[in-house]
């Protein structure tokens, strides 16, 4: 299942953005995050571009479980961003469960920072816990700068549906 959410960045410094809560039977698996300054309802701008918007960091909450558990320390202009190109070129190997030979992620480094800047967050590793309660999600920011104005965030949550069923008396869960 995919859902995507958008909300309007106020100019500051730190972004709080809470995506909403998941009821158990689907679990947050990747979750997308970008920015784009200007580009609403503008059809002079490139809508499949984001913005950098000097972003230093961004982690995701599920509840009160952090991911990643270290963070970033990213600065595109500075170009210090391999993490954020690491997890944004294995999203296409692991999603798709290609191999390491095959594995090609159509994308450089440089178009990684002046294009696509987005983090990508791989969360399907989560505790048994959080697999058996409504998930709460959230996404923290912070910026080197005030982010510009007309700054909107976009959240793409790609989740796993699990089904649960009985078969010959044994409690068995499957995952969509």
């Amino acid at each position: 299942m995919k859902q995507l959410d958008s909300i309007a960045v106020s100019q500051s410094t730190m972004f709080t953005w809470r995506l909403g809560v998941k009821p158990s039977p689907e679990k947050p698996r990747y979750i997308i995050v970008g920015f784009q300054t200007g580009k609403d309802a503008n059809q002079t701008q490139n809508p499949s571009l984001f913005d950098h918007a000097n972003l230093t960091n961004m982690c995701v909450m599920l509840n009160s479980a952090r991911h990643p558990e270290i963070d970033y320390n990213a600065s595109l202009p500075k170009h210090h961003f391999a993490r954020l190109y690491g997890d944004a070129a294995s999203f296409r190997s692991k999603f798709y469960h290609i191999g390491k030979l095959a594995f090609n992620p159509n994308i450089k480094p440089l178009n990684c920072k002046s294009l696509y800047p987005m983090f990508v967050f791989y969360v399907s590793k989560q505790s048994e816990r959080l697999k058996t309660q409504v998930t709460g999600t959230q996404v923290k920011a912070s910026f080197n700068v005030n982010v510009p104005a007309n700054t909107q965030a976009y959240a793409v949550v790609i989740s796993d549906r699990l089904i649960n069923f009985e078969s010959n008396g044994k409690a068995m869960t499957v995952v969509i």
